[in-house]
């Protein structure tokens, strides 16, 4: 029993800096001190470039875009790139992080050792707001009767007053 309890507090021990995975903020202001380490990184795809047997995926977390090189495979996984119409696949990324990839023409960015989908996207409903619609044509309307009207001003006066006087 005390043998079992001191395996399961070592693995514990071991598995715990793989449990937590470092925000992008974290991770684009401080590079210097992860350049070249083992990180953890969990986002959205935003983006999914293939490039032969690898893949460049984008992830965004809290406002902070990273690249991530991985294996094409890997990506393929992916159902859903986050835009305007989808949230994302999340992933977690495990992999070398790089401040100045010699590589890659020193961009930043991790070379993903393990590419773990977490939890799949979906489409977002952007149903049209009528509300809205309708004040939009009328606020049109407004403009170009306003346009109209200065417009019939203006010729007005240059009947009574031509420009330039002298």
């Amino acid at each position: 029993m005390k043998k079992a309890f001191i395996f399961a507090a070592i693995l514990l021990t071991l598995m715990a800096p793989l449990a937590s995975s470092e925000s992008g903020q974290a991770l684009i202001e401080n590079a210097g001190s992860f350049d070249s380490k083992a990180v953890t990184f969990r986002g959205e795809v935003i983006g999914v470039m293939m490039r032969g047997d690898f893949a460049w995926v984008n992830i965004i977390d809290n406002g902070y875009a990273i690249g991530v090189w991985c294996r094409a495979e890997n990506a393929k996984k992916v159902s859903f790139v986050g835009d305007y119409s989808h949230v994302g696949d999340t992933v977690e990324v495990a992999g070398t992080f790089h401040m100045a990839c010699a590589e890659h023409g020193g961009d930043l960015d991790i070379h993903a050792e393990n590419f773990t989908i977490v939890a799949l996207g979906r489409e977002v409903d952007r149903s049209t707001s009528l509300p809205l619609a309708a004040l939009s044509v009328v606020l049109a309307a407004v403009a170009i009767f306003i346009t109209f009207y200065l417009w019939r001003i203006r010729k007005e006066r240059a009947k009574i007053l031509p420009w330039p006087s002298y």
